[in-house]
Parts: C-alpha cells; structure tokens; sequence
C-alpha cells in the first residue's frame, strides 16, 4: 500500500469552484447523526485553470480532543486543543476536566491495544452537565491531518465512552460554501459529491476527480491526462510522438489516453539472425503478443497504442476495455513487459481498418 495518495482536481465548470475533502464515517459510527463532518481541507480552482492542483493524503490517521465555549453541533467551527498521529490497534485515553477551572483535555496513548484494522478512544467519567451549564464543551475528533488541512469528523464524547472506530481510506470530493474546520452535515457533503476509495479509484497512488461542466461529476484512476505526456519527455520529441499527433489530425483527433487496468502475455520469441548480420551488428527483433485491459471504454477502433514511447500494434479487440496486442522491436522481452503493466499510461490511435 502506498505511503499516500493523491487526488488530482479538475475544474471544467464555467465559473470557480471551491473543492473540498471530506473523510467518510467508519462503519460504528455511520448512522450516529451526532457526528459530524468536519474538514479544513479546501482549495479554490477557476474555470478550466491550466495549473496542477492536488490534496496530497498520507495513510497516518489523527485523533484529537477539545473544549471550548462553542457546543458541538451544525455550522460551528470546532479545532481539538490537542491533537496526535495514530496508529491502527492503538488505544487513546481521552481525560477531560472538571469546571471551574476551564481546562482542556489531555489525550494519552493507552498501554493497551484493539484490533488491527481499528482505532479506539476511551473517555473518562467528567462532569459534562455542569460543564455545560458553565458553557465548557468538550469535543472528540477523527481523521486525517494532511498539508491542505484536516479531513474528519467530530462529536461531543459522552463520560465512560469507549469508541472503536475501523476506518476506510474512502473520500467524498465536493464543492460549495462549506466553512474551515466548520461541522457539516453528512447528508449536505455527500449529496452531489464525487466519492473516491482505495483502491478502486486509484491508479499508481492516484486519481484524478473531474468537475465537468454540466455538474457532474468523473472520477478516472491515475494522474490526469496530461500528466501522461509530460512525465515522458522523450517521448514527445520522439519520431512516434510526430506519427501520433499527425494521425490524430489526419483522423480528425481520434486519440485516447486511458490507465491500463491488466496485462496478460501470450508469448514471446526472438528472431533469429543469420551470421553475416549477426557480424554487422544487428539486434534480433523481439516479438511479444497479449492481451491488455483498460479502465474506460475505448471509443474507436485503434490500431495500436503507446506506452512510454514504445508502440504496440493492436490485433483485435475483446469488448469495450479489451484489446489484443503483438509487439516487434529491438527492445527484449524482459524491458516490455516492465514497461506494460497494470497502471501504465496508454495512449491509443489511429483506424483499424
């Protein structure tokens, strides 16, 4: 598993758009309509802006406690006084104070553990209605911390309340007039929003969320197109580069950048060469055939397909996703089929008669 990932963001609606990240509940508390969403994590884009923008998502969960004047509830802003990195299977002990004196909690790592997939925090016995009644409210949080900002949620903790909290690296991607560390309702960050998940919606680490211009929403695995070309300089000074964008022209742009999902090989040989070439240096070609899955719908019918500058020829077609492909060049066996596998970025053109 990666260390983190990263959702890409494009905005093709007509005017800017604030985007923000939202943690989805964990299974225990999915249903408990006194937690609530909570994220700092936005980012405004305008319409079709050319830049690179990202929420960078490390797997490092945090769990946090608070108190402060403003109750736990919809559209108020709520920060723990102190927060901590957690790991899954550790246990925190959540210790609020008494008022007067209005003090903040203390949150301390438990000698003790929990499941492996899951997180639990332990409350203890404070006076939480005279706390109330003197406007000290406590509050308890979950999430993750990352660069653009915390994505979680938070709840107002009960005394003697154990929590046990099994997460899911799943994402609600959204827009609208949401408020920094401001509690939200689910209902509102879910409703019309793009959800993202490992691994499904990820590529390599990635994913790539666009806003499209009738509202809605597409959600591609890996970094977005562009990024497939950019990250291959080679490539776009090579002479298939020129053959691709000509192609493309000539056949009215028919050209599509799609995330290799699988790869099967059928066989390989090398050609043999006779002594005479084999004296003048010649390389023997290499001949490799196979089958490749893509993650979208292929939207013609391509001859061949581009990876990292080397070319495929396409064979037939298997589907929508599907295509059998046959490779001949100097390259050897073993440096194709590192080159082709699952999360590659093809680039596919031209007619198949």
């Amino acid at each position: 598993m990666p260390s983190q990932y990263t959702i890409y963001l494009v905005n093709q609606s007509s005017s800017t758009q604030t985007f923000w990240c939202f943690l989805t509940r964990p299974a225990e508390i999915a249903s408990d309509p006194n937690v609530f969403a909570n994220s700092s994590a936005s980012i405004a884009i305008d319409s079709n802006d050319p830049s690179t923008n990202y929420f960078v998502i490390p797997v490092q969960y945090s769990v946090g406690a608070g108190a402060s004047n403003n109750a736990v509830g919809l559209d108020v802003q709520v920060t723990s006084t102190i927060s901590q990195n957690s790991e899954l299977a550790q246990v925190w002990n959540a210790d609020y104070a008494n008022a007067p004196p209005k003090k903040g909690p203390k949150l301390n790592l438990a000698s003790t553990s929990t499941g492996p997939n899951s997180i639990k925090l332990v409350t203890n016995s404070f006076n939480q209605e005279d706390n109330e009644a003197l406007g000290w409210y406590s509050n308890q949080s979950f999430g993750i911390q990352t660069a653009s900002g915390f994505m979680g949620m938070t709840w107002s903790p009960s005394p003697n309340q154990s929590r046990t909290l099994t997460p899911k690296l799943s994402f609600y991607i959204s827009v609208g007039s949401f408020g920094s560390s401001t509690l939200a309702d689910w209902t509102q960050v879910s409703n019309d929003s793009a959800q993202v998940s490992v691994p499904g919606s990820f590529s390599g680490g990635a994913c790539t969320v666009t806003l499209l211009n009738n509202g809605k929403w597409k959600i591609a695995p890996g970094k977005p197109a562009q990024f497939a070309l950019l990250e291959n300089l080679a490539f776009l000074k090579s002479d298939e580069h020129s053959q691709l964008m000509a192609m493309a022209y000539l056949e009215d742009a028919t050209i599509q950048q799609d995330t290799v999902t699988q790869v099967h090989w059928d066989t390989a040989s090398v050609a043999k060469l006779s002594a005479e070439e084999e004296a003048e240096g010649y390389v023997a070609n290499t001949f490799l055939t196979g089958t490749i899955t893509v993650a979208t719908a292929l939207t013609a019918g391509f001859a061949y397909f581009v990876v990292s500058g080397v070319q495929f020829s396409i064979t037939s077609v298997n589907g929508a996703t599907t295509v059998n492909f046959s490779y001949s060049g100097a390259q050897s066996a073993a440096t194709i089929q590192n080159l082709l596998v699952a999360g590659a970025q093809a680039i596919f053109g031209g007619n198949r008669p």
